[in-house]
């Protein structure tokens, strides 16, 4: 039993541990830095229920978002990236593919309830947005030849992103209601979609990194020969 105890415990820390590592490849440059630079340059927002229509969020700003080192988290400034005060900031959930040159994040359902004037809607009416219900944006990781600088980041970049996927894989939920007023008779599904952004991260790596790759792949080397 004891025995069983150990084995289940080196599993778990092995598992635990594979979850906090570096991606590989771009990714793991991303999963390194601290910051990112989000420049949304298009998308629609589609509704059905109460009011359909089609919405077209034109060229945004870019804006700098701030991540922790070390994941692949991203804190999402949803009124920086539209420009419509009171939204709120989300933390979306990334993850990597094996080689590193895809990254995934998941948008977590989130309580929203904010009211907004027909000014800032693109609609006739008051638009209560009431939650995210879900929503996922996916990317190609590529290191880039040369730094990309970013002015509202102040600083360089060495991973561009650009979405793949499509509408299956780049979207985010809207539960809304019209006249801010909460009713199966008010109530609009909406959904943004068609979005056009391209995102820049990654710091240059670090010598010590290098020496760490190096050193790996020499053990591998030696180890195949001890094999042989």
């Amino acid at each position: 039993m004891k025995r069983l105890g150990f084995a289940t415990l080196v599993l778990s820390l092995g598992i635990l541990s594979a979850s906090y590592a570096q991606p590989a490849g771009a990714a793991g440059l991303v999963w390194l830095d601290n910051a990112l630079e989000f420049d949304l340059n298009g998308a629609n927002i589609v509704t059905s229920g109460a009011i359909g229509t089609t919405i077209n969020i034109s060229n945004q700003d870019p804006v700098c978002l701030n991540k922790n080192p070390n994941t692949l988290d991203v804190q999402l400034n949803l009124a920086a990236l539209v420009g419509i005060p009171g939204l709120p900031t989300i933390n979306i959930i990334g993850s990597a593919n094996a080689t590193g040159d895809e990254i995934t994040w998941v948008v977590p359902a989130t309580d929203i309830n904010l009211c907004l004037p027909a000014s800032q809607t693109g609609l006739p009416v008051d638009l209560l947005v009431k939650r995210i219900t879900g929503g996922q944006l996916k990317v190609q990781a590529t290191i880039l030849g040369s730094p990309y600088f970013s002015t509202v980041c102040n600083r360089d970049f060495w991973v561009q992103m650009t979405p793949i996927g499509g509408n299956a894989a780049n979207y985010l939920n809207l539960e809304l209601y019209a006249f801010c007023v909460e009713s199966p008779l008010t109530r609009i599904n909406a959904t943004v979609r068609d979005l056009n952004y391209v995102i820049h991260s990654g710091p240059v790596p670090e010598p010590a990194s290098m020496v760490a790759l190096g050193t790996g792949l020499a053990s591998l080397l030696a180890l195949r020969r001890r094999k042989k």
